[in-house]
């Protein structure tokens, strides 16, 4: 196949994802399927180009929705004999070798992703936490160092600042964010973030479809010199407000916007800390309607993972008071009620049912301590802010 001809094709790819673009409320939908760089995996291991990664945004091919990166060359399944799933599906993809001129030949090949071959394990991607990627930013200087609330929403905005910073258009900007945002590996509904591409820059793309391959090299460019920006010293905390110093709320969304007491909304995956995170559970409290809400809570030396909160805090009832019983409720049940243990007592945990009661007697034994001073520390608090109780 001659270059020009794969250059030919390369619009037809262009056009297929201003199409996905166009019916899906300007996002490109697929890009959520990809938690890293797709790779080629054989005798040599290689990222693709960002022309296969193209390539295979643009496709409708099923097995890219179980987001493995992992793809396999006709030939390396051939010549290990693997087999293909009844209903495998292949993409084409550009393949480049240097001639004996010197010169570049291209050629489209079948590939076939891990999830269509018979004889390969499934793949689980990493997640990565929300505080280690606001972390990456704030020690770089990217974002504020010392802040009560940094969300994931931030991120993407430093992410686009960068990338503008760095002499993108508003197209490789995108594609930037876009990239970005999906290989950050957080677990969340990226839907609620991947940015929108504008009328006027899907009928620009529609013109010049080669600027889209263009500018996604782009893109590349700037995100790898973004991931090598070095450390900065971290700046002292100069806030005189020193309440609730070790309370932190990882908020990562609900069914209804909640607001604090200014009317601003607080983003979907955000990281809260100090009297802003108290202040956010107050919020919890003032709401009108039962709804839904995902967060986690941290304080002092209890930390409780990520947790469903639908219960409404009842208005006479302290936000203290309301948190011992929501967040020991599993445990206490579990200790009054030994019977209900055999679901968490399995051959990889290796621990009787006896060992268990007691670790989580201790446990809960810890989170009434530190609830004692959360407690304090709220009736201080309120003394000087009347207006949440």
């Amino acid at each position: 196949m001659k270059a020009d001809e794969i250059f030919d094709n390369r619009r037809v790819i262009a056009g297929e994802i201003c199409r996905i673009v166009g019916e899906n409320g300007g996002q490109l939908a697929n890009a959520k399927y990809f938690l890293e760089r797709p790779y080629s995996v054989g005798e040599k291991t290689y990222k693709f180009s960002t022309a296969n990664y193209l390539r295979l945004l643009a496709s409708n091919n099923k097995a890219i929705q179980e987001c493995d990166p992992r793809w396999f060359s006709i030939d390396e399944i051939k010549n290990n004999g693997w087999t293909l799933r009844e209903d495998a599906q292949a993409e084409l993809l550009e393949v480049w070798n240097k001639t004996t001129e010197g010169s570049q030949e291209g050629y489209l090949q079948e590939f076939y992703n891990a999830r269509d071959i018979l004889e390969k394990d499934s793949f689980a991607a990493e997640n990565q936490e929300l505080e280690t990627i606001i972390n990456f930013f704030q020690v770089r200087g990217l974002i504020q160092q010392v802040a009560e609330s940094v969300s994931f929403q931030d991120c993407i905005n430093a992410v686009k600042k960068y990338a503008e910073d760095s002499g993108a258009d508003g197209l490789t900007a995108i594609l930037a964010v876009q990239t970005w945002i999906v290989e950050s590996r957080l677990k969340t509904k990226t839907e609620w973030f991947l940015p929108a591409y504008s009328d006027s820059l899907l009928a620009e793309l529609e013109k010049a479809p080669d600027k889209l391959f263009e500018s996604m090299n782009k893109a590349r460019a700037i995100l790898k010199k973004f991931q090598r920006e070095k450390e900065m010293p971290i700046a002292e905390n100069l806030s005189d407000n020193d309440a609730f110093h070790d309370l932190k709320i990882i908020y990562h969304g609900s069914e209804v916007e909640l607001k604090n007491r200014n009317g601003r909304i607080y983003r979907n995956e955000s990281a809260l800390n100090g009297a802003t995170a108290y202040e956010f559970l107050c919020s919890l409290k003032a709401r009108k309607e039962k709804c839904k809400t995902w967060m986690e809570f941290s304080y002092k030396s209890y930390s409780h993972g990520k947790f469903l909160l639908s219960d409404e805090i009842p208005k006479g009832e302290s936000v203290s008071t309301f948190l011992r019983t929501r967040l020991n409720k599993n445990r206490q049940h579990l200790l009054h009620n030994p019977q209900d243990l055999k679901p968490y007592i399995t051959a990889e945990r290796a621990i009787t049912a006896s060992g268990l009661l007691r670790r989580i007697n201790f446990e809960s034994k810890l989170f009434e301590s530190v609830m004692d001073e959360f407690e304090s520390e709220e009736n201080l608090y309120l003394e000087s802010h009347p207006e949440l109780l």
